[in-house]
């Protein structure tokens, strides 16, 4: 695969970028992964259309990227590495809420790699949001305000709720409430981005929690 047959076309001002020209099904050399690498980045999310994966496939991609990671409170198929969030009108969506995937790990992951497989007409999309602008935007004496404060992430904020007590304090030992910046610095692209969401993002050290 020739890492020029690239095509990269940016989606919004801010975030979110098309990659054309590659088939995911394919190994990636390492000028394709170079190149991937600094497009994520520069556009922080990638999308890849029509990519027809086997699981097989969708693992060996992400691999690419790192070591992956089991979700330790999601149900586990074939292929432990792999999340499958299904919906229908019986099942709505639990997901409906701005937030970074496990960010209640003492070392959160790099990103999530999404495959839809069956989407609705209408609706059923996955937004995103660009923490690194959400910082940028904010008046002087905010940013000064936020630097140096850290925030307590919490998995039992949304995966606790139905676990019985037992399950859930042996699950807290093994998971314990991870406490990140709230400004968080990118360390390869140098940038400032917020570090805080309402799903696992419990409070502020050292404020209320009606200040946080």
């Amino acid at each position: 695969m020739n890492h020029m047959q690239l095509k990269i076309i940016p989606l919004s001002p801010t975030v979110g970028a098309e990659i054309g020209g590659i088939d995911l099904r394919q190994p990636l050399d390492d000028a394709t992964y170079d190149e991937l690498h600094r497009a994520l980045l520069k556009h922080q999310v990638l999308f890849f259309r029509d990519q027809d994966l086997t699981q097989e496939q969708h693992i060996a991609f992400a691999r690419r990227f790192g070591d992956l990671e089991v979700h330790p409170f999601a149900p586990h198929h074939e292929h432990p590495e792999l999340l499958v969030i299904a919906h229908d009108e019986n099942n709505r969506g639990k997901e409906n809420t701005w937030h970074s995937d496990v960010t209640w790990r003492l070392k959160p992951s790099l990103g999530s790699i999404l495959r839809a497989i069956e989407v609705p007409p209408v609706g059923g999309d996955t937004l995103f949001a660009d923490m690194h602008a959400a910082h940028e935007a904010l008046g002087n004496s905010m940013k000064q305000a936020l630097s140096g404060l850290t925030a307590i992430h919490d998995f039992s904020r949304v995966f606790g709720r139905n676990l019985p007590p037992e399950k859930l304090a042996a699950m807290k030992r093994e998971y314990p409430p991870a406490q990140h910046p709230v400004v968080r610095t990118h360390p390869e692209a140098g940038e400032k981005s917020l570090y805080v969401n309402r799903a696992f993002t419990s409070h502020i050290v050292g404020m209320t929690p009606d200040e946080s």
